[in-house]
């Protein structure tokens, strides 16, 4: 088995490697420019949020607080009218510093655990394909399949959920070339 020690590089460089690919992609390049809409009028709307005071959360609606409203002719009615959409209330303001740390620390634990995962099948004289292909699986998994999960239930888009699939191919791509490149000779 390959020493973790050995792989501390080649993870931090694939992290690095995602990371910056993760700027270009959102702030950069052109596709996600219409992932994420402005309302046409959201004064409105954020004063109605704003009075009601709503805890943190991840709210979906139509709903109801008890399962059995369910099948309820009232939030039925709600339900064939529409609309249909949910709503992320965050604690505080977003601060982008501490979540471009988070997406670093994500992006670790995913070179991470493909270089480990990698490391328990091959051995330390590995060539670039035997490394590249299960990293790249792994980063795939990790990257693109995960979210697509949540994303499909909550109603994304399916343009975003895409656009979402392109960036995870190019990062597992970038996580898994940059492990095998730098995969520790034997």
């Amino acid at each position: 088995m390959i020493p973790i020690a050995s792989l501390l590089l080649p993870v931090l460089l694939a992290a690095v490697a995602v990371f910056a690919y993760s700027f270009l992609a959102w702030m950069v390049l052109p596709h996600h420019r219409c992932d994420i809409r402005p309302l046409p009028n959201e004064v409105p709307l954020v004063e109605a949020i704003a009075a009601m005071d709503i805890e943190p959360g991840l709210y979906m609606f139509p709903n109801c607080e008890d399962p059995a409203d369910y099948r309820s002719e009232a939030f039925l009615a709600r339900y064939r009218q529409g609309p249909w959409g949910t709503l992320t209330i965050r604690p505080s303001k977003p601060n982008f510093g501490a979540n471009l740390g988070l997406s670093m620390v994500l992006y670790l634990l995913i070179a991470f655990g493909s270089a480990w995962v990698v490391s328990l099948a091959v051995t330390d004289a590995a060539t670039f394909g035997a490394v590249f292909g299960p990293a790249l699986m792994i980063g795939f998994l990790a990257y693109g399949v995960g979210p697509l999960c949540g994303a499909s239930f909550l109603g994304k888009p399916v343009r975003f959920m895409l656009t979402d699939l392109l960036d995870a191919t190019v990062s597992a791509g970038l996580n898994a070339a940059v492990l095998a490149l730098l995969w520790p000779a034997g």
